[in-house]
This record gives C-alpha cells, structure tokens and sequence, in this order.
C-alpha cells in the first residue's frame, strides 16, 4: 500500500502525517502494482547482516505509481543489477519476526 492525500492526491513514500504539497491531514492508500525499475543502486558488502547473504544489491526502485522506494534486489547476480532494469516486488521472510519487500528481475529480465 502506499500512503495517498485525500485532498490532492498526491502520493508519498514514506508515510508521514502531513502532506508535502497541500499541508493536510487526510489520507488514504492506494495498491501498488508491485512493478517498478532500478532508479539507483549499490552493492553492500559490509558491515554483514545473518539474515542476508552477501554481496547484497540494494536499490531504490521507482515504483509504476511514481514513489521510489528501498529494498534489496534477489534472484540475480548483484554485477546483473543494473539502472533501468525492470523488476517486481516479492515478500521475503528473513525469520518469523522479519518480513521485508525485495525485487526481482521482470520476467522479460529473467
């Protein structure tokens, strides 16, 4: 989901209680379609995290909707990642407690 002003529209990654543009306090959400491209990006390496394996992609994905947002990038080498790539979102389980989005290369990347 990703947060939406009632009164303009506009939407915003990541939520707050006041919109930027037109200053209200309304809001609602709207669904994400999931797809997105490689806005930018590193490749970590340290400081090493267990729940991760590493070398790790990380990205700011630019959303279809317009919103950019931070997550990790699996299902291809890290060297493969690149600006522009089309990917999806999937939920990872890191442990029972820990659920995060990660992307994916686009089935026309795959």
């Amino acid at each position: 989901l990703i947060q939406r002003c009632a009164s303009c529209g506009k939407l915003r990654h990541p939520p707050r209680p006041m919109c930027g543009e037109c200053r209200s306090l309304e809001w609602d959400t709207v669904e994400a379609s999931g797809r997105g491209t490689v806005y930018s990006y590193v490749v970590n390496h340290h400081p090493q995290v267990p729940a991760f394996d590493y070398p790790l992609a990380v990205a700011l994905v630019e959303l279809e909707e317009g919103t950019r947002l931070v997550a990790n990038v699996v299902g291809v080498e890290p060297a493969d990642v690149h600006v522009g790539m089309p990917v999806e979102v999937e939920f990872v389980d890191h442990d029972p407690e820990l659920t995060l989005p990660a992307f994916h290369p686009a089935h026309s990347e795959r």
